[in-house]
Protein backbone atom coordinates (compact mmCIF):
# COMPACT_ATOMS: atom_id res chain seq x y z
CA UNK A 1 0.00 0.00 0.00
CA UNK A 2 1.21 3.77 -0.96
CA UNK A 3 1.45 6.39 0.96
CA UNK A 4 -1.17 7.99 -0.30
CA UNK A 5 -3.50 5.24 0.15
CA UNK A 6 -2.74 4.95 3.68
CA UNK A 7 -3.51 8.76 4.21
CA UNK A 8 -6.58 8.53 2.49
CA UNK A 9 -7.52 5.72 4.86
CA UNK A 10 -6.16 7.41 7.65
CA UNK A 11 -8.55 10.61 6.86
CA UNK A 12 -11.31 8.64 6.31
CA UNK A 13 -10.83 7.06 9.80
CA UNK A 14 -10.59 10.35 11.41
CA UNK A 15 -13.66 11.79 9.90
CA UNK A 16 -15.59 8.71 10.55
CA UNK A 17 -14.35 8.58 14.33
CA UNK A 18 -14.77 12.23 14.59
CA UNK A 19 -18.42 11.83 13.56
CA UNK A 20 -19.15 8.93 16.18
CA UNK A 21 -17.25 10.76 18.90
CA UNK A 22 -18.81 14.21 18.82
CA UNK A 23 -22.31 12.51 17.82
CA UNK A 24 -22.00 9.79 20.83
CA UNK A 25 -21.22 13.03 22.99
CA UNK A 26 -23.62 15.36 22.45
CA UNK A 27 -26.02 12.37 22.64
CA UNK A 28 -24.70 12.12 26.40
CA UNK A 29 -25.00 16.15 26.59
CA UNK A 30 -28.75 15.58 25.83
CA UNK A 31 -29.58 12.74 28.16
CA UNK A 32 -32.59 14.06 29.18
CA UNK A 33 -34.42 15.06 25.89
CA UNK A 34 -35.09 11.57 24.43
CA UNK A 35 -36.51 12.68 20.80
CA UNK A 36 -32.99 14.87 20.03
CA UNK A 37 -30.98 12.05 21.56
CA UNK A 38 -32.89 9.75 18.88
CA UNK A 39 -32.64 12.16 16.06
CA UNK A 40 -28.51 12.75 16.92
CA UNK A 41 -28.43 8.85 16.44
CA UNK A 42 -30.18 8.39 13.28
CA UNK A 43 -27.90 11.64 11.48
CA UNK A 44 -25.07 9.30 13.25
CA UNK A 45 -25.86 6.48 11.57
CA UNK A 46 -27.30 7.85 8.65
CA UNK A 47 -23.13 9.16 8.39
CA UNK A 48 -21.55 5.89 9.07
CA UNK A 49 -23.46 4.39 6.07
CA UNK A 50 -22.50 7.08 3.52
CA UNK A 51 -19.66 7.26 5.05
CA UNK A 52 -19.22 3.43 4.18
CA UNK A 53 -20.46 3.21 1.36
CA UNK A 54 -18.74 5.99 -0.35
CA UNK A 55 -15.37 4.54 0.64
CA UNK A 56 -16.09 1.41 -0.21
CA UNK A 57 -17.16 2.50 -3.87
CA UNK A 58 -13.87 4.69 -4.34
CA UNK A 59 -11.23 2.68 -2.65
CA UNK A 60 -12.65 -0.84 -2.38
CA UNK A 61 -15.26 -3.32 -3.66
CA UNK A 62 -18.65 -2.50 -3.41
CA UNK A 63 -21.13 -5.13 -3.45
CA UNK A 64 -24.56 -6.84 -1.35
CA UNK A 65 -22.78 -7.59 1.33
CA UNK A 66 -21.14 -4.37 2.08
CA UNK A 67 -24.40 -2.96 2.59
CA UNK A 68 -25.88 -6.03 4.60
CA UNK A 69 -22.94 -5.23 6.80
CA UNK A 70 -23.35 -1.05 7.45
CA UNK A 71 -26.67 -1.29 7.62
CA UNK A 72 -27.06 -4.39 9.94
CA UNK A 73 -24.41 -2.87 12.43
CA UNK A 74 -26.58 0.32 12.52
CA UNK A 75 -29.82 -1.24 12.88
CA UNK A 76 -27.77 -3.58 15.78
CA UNK A 77 -26.72 0.21 17.95
CA UNK A 78 -30.47 1.66 17.13
CA UNK A 79 -32.11 -1.47 18.52
CA UNK A 80 -29.59 -1.56 21.68
CA UNK A 81 -30.51 2.10 22.22
CA UNK A 82 -34.47 1.38 21.81
CA UNK A 83 -33.85 -1.42 24.02
CA UNK A 84 -31.91 1.03 26.73
CA UNK A 85 -34.42 3.33 26.82
CA UNK A 86 -37.39 1.97 26.28
CA UNK A 87 -39.20 3.12 29.56
CA UNK A 88 -38.44 6.09 28.44
CA UNK A 89 -40.50 5.92 25.61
Amino acid sequence: MTKKAIFKHDVYYFVELLILVVGFFLISVFSSDLPLQFILLIFILLSYITLGFMHHKINHEFNEKIVLEYVSISALILAGFLFLNIGRI
